[in-house]
């Protein structure tokens, strides 16, 4: 892993976090609405406020720490408890998938370097092979 390259994806990752989040979470609500009755809604967050926080939030620090530790396998840990406790609660192989592949669609849209981009692409795969080998689908 290009240490330099990580370091400045993991400080863009930081800087437009908020955003990012915001994005990912609004087009995953527009995409699997059902996912709206699965959040525990606290009065003062909307439905996609709320899923930013709990999902996506958590799927940027994962990535910007196995950014900052150069170890794609701390995520497997975490996508491997996602997996044993999400889909009790409705969230399915299409939900991860489409939230990891649309995070980095929003990370590509970021000023990135060529080394930058490819950094992205080599941690992208590597969430969604692990989703999919979590979710056992081929």
């Amino acid at each position: 892993m290009d240490t330099l390259a990580a370091t400045r994806l993991v400080n863009q990752l930081t800087a437009q976090q908020k955003q990012i989040c915001q994005n990912v979470a609004g087009r995953l609500l527009r995409a699997y609405p059902e996912l709206s009755r699965m959040l525990r809604l606290e009065e003062n967050y909307s439905a996609s406020e709320r899923l930013a926080a709990v999902s996506v939030e958590r799927l940027s620090e994962l990535v910007r720490s196995v950014l900052l530790f150069e170890a794609p396998t701390l995520a497997d840990k975490e996508i491997t408890w996602a997996h044993g406790v999400l889909p009790r609660h409705g969230v399915t192989y299409q939900h991860q998938s489409a939230m990891v592949r649309w995070f980095f669609e929003e990370v590509r849209r970021l000023p990135l370097t060529p080394e930058e981009l490819a950094l992205t692409a080599e941690i992208e795969q590597y969430f969604l092979n692990l989703v999919s080998s979590v979710y056992r689908v081929n």
